[in-house]
């Protein structure tokens, strides 16, 4: 797959990416390193968390060094999210994510993309569905996670939760589709995670990746940094836990330079 009509954002060249599933569009951006770098590239696609407030080109610009590296970089949002049709589920969204993996599977047979070095670099929410794609796949090189959402469960039980929908329903009205009658919401996510293959209990010890890691803040409390040592204990490096001093569940300038450390070298260039 070539672009014809190339377009740039600043120094890099970008293409607008659409994926339909049955009726339903879901839409990203597609961003290229500088042309020194020769095709096939290396690939790091962005699972965004939950609300995601961010637009595609500010997540683009905060991880632009990735692009100065050499990666590809490709950021979508969620079905139910922003510009995207459809509502919010985890089905959903794991759904969307096994297409972008499909989509650039189709971009390595044209050698635009190298094979087996495609890459997901997640946040918040977005950890926890990238775990799940990786349950169901095998052609992940890297998994870098920040600040995940890992125990679901109990944050869908948690009051704070339907405070945080009846807050995004005031103030951010449509920005995220499926969530305005909040109790029906939460019900059907608790029966979505009744299901096996989206509970972390039983999808964990089949995720399959090259390598991983999580990058953590030290004061989170939204993913105590227990927690993620219990779920990642028996599959995970000791080492490939970075605790960031200071840091909470947003995000400050040391997780980019352990973002950067961990994508230094793309493993197949």
């Amino acid at each position: 797959m070539e672009f014809a009509k190339k377009q740039y954002d600043g120094p890099f060249e970008a293409v607008m990416v659409e994926l339909q599933i049955e009726d339903q569009m879901f839409k990203g951006i597609m961003y290229f390193p500088p042309n020194k770098f020769k095709r096939a590239h290396p690939i790091i696609i962005y699972f965004h968390g939950f609300p995601q407030l961010f637009t595609l080109q500010e997540i683009a610009r905060n991880y632009q060094y990735l692009l100065e590296q050499g990666y590809a970089l490709l950021i979508f949002n969620f079905r139910g999210y922003n510009l995207s049709d459809g509502v919010i589920s985890i089905k959903n969204q794991v759904t969307d994510a096994l297409k972008i993996i499909e989509f650039v599977n189709s971009m390595a047979k044209k050698q635009i993309i190298i094979k087996d070095d495609i890459n997901i670099l997640a946040h918040d929410f977005g950890g926890y569905i990238a775990l799940i794609t990786c349950s169901k796949i095998n052609t992940i090189n890297k998994l870098l996670m920040i600040n995940p959402i890992l125990d679901l469960k109990r944050h869908v039980k948690n009051n704070k939760f339907r405070e945080s929908i009846a807050y995004i329903n005031r103030f951010l009205p449509g920005y995220i589709k499926g969530i305005s009658d909040v109790d029906s919401f939460i019900d059907f996510t608790n029966e979505e995670l009744a299901q096996n293959q989206f509970n972390i209990d039983f999808f964990m010890n089949k995720v399959q990746t090259r390598d991983m890691k999580v990058i953590i803040g030290e004061k989170n409390k939204v993913t105590p940094i227990f927690e993620v040592e219990h779920y990642f204990n028996s599959i995970i490096k000791r080492e490939n836990i970075s605790i960031i001093k200071d840091m909470d569940h947003e995000c400050y300038d040391e997780e980019n330079l352990e973002v950067r450390s961990f994508f230094l070298k793309p493993s197949f260039n």
